[in-house]
């Protein structure tokens, strides 16, 4: 066991590292600014959670009583954009929901390579618009609207909202 410990602490880092960093792929600098914000509060509210689970456990064993805790509310998840095309994707997300006192919690900027996905911290319960496109350009961008509650993982290839309004017309 003492010959795998090293193994598994080095292993243990490279994940934490892996999953603390902050996604590559966004280009605007306030929306880079503003994803490393969010990846600090949720790891800061993790670690908080943490100390205060073993803390009411700790007392609870002490004082040899049952404390009950209950852990609050999730506030952020990861959403994962996946591009499953040969051409890189471009995102914008805009939302209604402000992070601070003078901005929005949009992330513009996103360049998702080839057959590639980007992992974007987001804040629960939110309404984000989703503008995507395979060129640069901002004319013609497709636009789809996810809720941050009900997504996880999300597939952007040009073209799926026209698909969506020709099944509904024909209906």
């Amino acid at each position: 066991m003492k010959k795998r410990l090293p193994y598994l602490l080095i292993l243990s880092i490279l994940l934490l590292f892996q999953s603390c960093s902050s996604p590559k792929y966004i280009y605007d600098k306030s929306s880079y600014e503003r994803q490393k914000e969010l990846i600090s509060t949720h790891g800061g509210n993790v670690v908080g959670e943490i100390m205060v689970g073993i803390g009411s456990a700790f007392v609870g064993a002490m004082l040899e009583c049952e404390v009950e805790y209950v852990p609050s509310d999730q506030q952020f998840k990861k959403l994962k954009l996946i591009n499953p095309t040969n051409d890189t994707i471009y995102v914008n997300m805009l939302t209604d929901l402000v992070w601070d006192n003078q901005n929005y919690c949009d992330f513009m900027d996103i360049r998702i390579p080839p057959k590639l996905n980007c992992k974007v911290m987001v804040p629960m319960h939110a309404a984000y618009n989703l503008y995507f496109s395979n060129t640069p350009q901002s004319d013609d961008d497709e636009m789809i609207e996810i809720f941050t509650t009900d997504v996880k993982r999300f597939s952007l290839y040009p073209g799926m909202t026209l698909e969506a309004n020709t099944s509904s017309e024909e209906k």
